[in-house]
């Protein structure tokens, strides 16, 4: 049996900076200042030629889209096409010379290192990048939705002759349809879509006529973004026109939404009584809470509220963290102990707990029985090993007295000591005289131990 030590202060400088910037990414998506700097960095000095491609591998990556595609902690853990288009996005203080010339350079490097990209019809990569990137907001996405959706139609695609008069002709399509191109919800488009009519009616973008799929045009200061975009009605007009346009993006006449807008009552019956409407309602409520920061806290607070919902809550929790531990367990082929020492899994170990984290029926989600049979199979083998194992048995042993020690020193260095002596407690006294003589007897102990074979135990150890 091999075992390991995972800590992150064992990583090179190189492997600290790929981890950093891995984190930047997930982290700055929608602004990626953090990310474009630490990119830069990493591309100047050949860091990702520096690190290891893989596990018990020293060769480095073959090339660069292989380092930001590779899982962590080697690579990113990305896709190539999103990067590509974090790149597009300028870095807030590229105004400051020297930036633009480091952002410059590093873009020119990127692409130099990444190649042509592929080529793809322009609504579908609209889509697919208003998909990704739509929590950003911005008039760069929507720019996308101006010039590739044509709403209140259900009838499809419209072909639009080129703005600049030439013969090509590029097909928008319905806010529905971009938004299933997208993976994206109508509702979350059309928002986007009316923030740029409303900007072309003050003159301050193009009107939508003058737009063609995968034309750019200039675009507004990114400070005016939040003056015409709006995700939630502001009066009883705004409310009308949201619910027709919302309709007109699904396809159906708008009088019918306004109908069930004007009957909640009706609304509520037909969830209570018709499983199908209440799934609609789930599904709609969860793309309005994705921009709906008020929605989000009633819920939560439902949820808190609600003893029976907290407790599900808690039991998904534990089921996804469940789930989570086994395939990380099974991909990487250890587990940890306790004290965070890593110990490989024999072949049958890691079979026998993929197989119980498999749904009945090989369909669906594991449930919660089948994640913890899961998980107690891999536990069972920690601690198996850990008893069958002296020299393992004593370093957990040893990292359980750390811990304690550790929280205890904490506790104390918390204590104020300028006002011990307005606190006197005879009981107190004669409880630290107690701690005393057990923090004596425990580094004679040690000491002792340091000095011979045998290691007298430590009460609580």
């Amino acid at each position: 049996m091999t075992v390991r030590v995972e800590s992150n202060s064992y990583l090179t400088d190189e492997q600290h900076r790929v981890y950093t910037l891995r984190e930047a990414l997930e982290r700055n998506g929608g602004t990626p200042s953090g990310f474009l700097e630490l990119l830069a960095a990493v591309v100047e000095d050949e860091t990702w030629r520096k690190v290891p491609s893989g596990v018990n591998s020293e060769e480095p990556f073959e090339d660069f889209a292989a380092f930001i595609e590779a899982k962590p902690p080697f690579g990113l853990g990305a896709k190539v096409k999103d990067v590509r288009l974090l790149l597009q996005i300028k870095h807030p203080h590229e105004g400051v010379s020297h930036i633009r010339l480091q952002m410059d350079r590093m873009r020119a490097e990127v692409s130099k290192l990444l190649g042509p990209s592929l080529s793809e019809d322009p609504v579908t990569q609209d889509a697919h990048e208003f998909g990704a990137y739509a929590k950003a907001g911005g008039w760069l996405f929507a720019l996308k939705v101006a010039r590739c959706v044509q709403p209140g139609s259900n009838q499809g695609e419209k072909s639009v002759p080129s703005p600049r008069g030439g013969r090509d002709e590029t097909a928008k399509v319905s806010a529905s349809e971009f938004g299933r191109r997208a993976g994206s919800s109508s509702n979350r488009v059309m928002r986007f879509y009316r923030a740029w009519a409303r900007a072309a009616d003050d003159g301050l973008v193009p009107q939508f006529e003058q737009l063609q799929p995968g034309v750019d045009v200039e675009l507004p200061d990114a400070e005016t973004w939040n003056a015409y975009y709006t995700t939630r009605s502001s009066g009883e007009s705004e409310r009308g026109s949201l619910i027709t346009a919302a309709a007109e993006a699904e396809g159906i006449r708008p009088t019918k939404a306004l109908e069930v807008a004007e009957n909640p009552t009706a609304l509520r019956a037909a969830i209570l009584a018709d499983s199908s409407t209440a799934e609609a309602a789930r599904s709609a409520l969860m793309d309005r809470m994705e921009d709906d920061i008020a929605l989000q806290a009633a819920m939560a607070r439902h949820i808190t509220d609600t003893d029976t919902l907290r407790k599900a809550v808690a039991a998904e929790t534990k089921r996804a963290d469940q789930i989570e531990y086994v395939r990380a367990a099974v991909t990487e082929g250890s587990v940890k102990t306790p004290s965070g020492q890593l110990i490989e899994i024999p072949e049958g170990v890691k079979a026998e707990a993929e197989q119980r984290l498999t749904p009945s029926g090989g369909v669906g989600q594991s449930s919660p029985e089948e994640a913890a049979a899961a998980y107690n199979v891999l536990h069972q083998y920690v601690m198996q090993s850990v008893d069958e194992d002296p020299q393992l048995k004593i370093q957990e042993r040893r990292a359980k007295l750390h811990g304690r020690v550790k929280n205890a020193s904490k506790a104390f260095e918390q204590l104020s000591l300028d006002e011990v002596s307005e606190l006197y407690d005879e009981e107190l006294v004669e409880s630290l005289e107690k701690l005393q003589e057990f923090v004596t007897t425990c580094l004679q102990n040690l000491k002792e131990a340091a000095q011979g074979p045998t290691l007298r135990a430590v009460r609580g150890a």
